[in-house]
């Protein structure tokens, strides 16, 4: 059985010194995927997809704030991000990268997690241009 998750930085803005987020979402993404001495990658953050909350240290997260909680343990945050046409990726050898068709993530939280396959849903908002 396998388990996939969306990889990040839990404590993202912690880590760079409370910088703005999507900032720190390109710095966070250049680490993780860019080559070290390969030409840097333009991020471009588009938009805020959904906010995960988590009321306690409990592995459940919720989309909402339920009423009953004054104060999260956890905000997980998706963005949108528009990759350039042309970027060499590098993934690190304890990390899968895994393209999955959107149908196969469609409710289908048991392989995928209830974020995962929250997803289809999410981005059925936005309408790709392909140029």
């Amino acid at each position: 059985m396998s388990f996939f998750f969306s990889w990040g930085s839990s404590g993202i803005n912690a880590e760079y010194g409370g910088a703005d987020p999507k900032e720190s979402l390109k710095t966070s993404l250049t680490k993780l995927l860019c080559k070290e001495n390969g030409p840097p990658i333009d991020w471009e953050v588009k938009d805020v997809v959904c906010q995960w909350w988590r009321p306690g240290f409990d592995p459940p997260q919720y989309p909402y704030i339920p009423p009953h909680v004054s104060s999260p343990k956890e905000c997980r945050t998706i963005y949108l991000v528009d990759l350039p046409h042309s970027a060499t990726f590098a993934v690190p050898r304890n990390y899968r990268l895994v393209a999955a068709p959107l149908f196969e993530l469609y409710d289908n939280s048991t392989s995928y997690g209830p974020v995962i396959s929250s997803l289809p849903q999410l981005i059925s908002r936005y309408n790709p241009v392909y140029t």
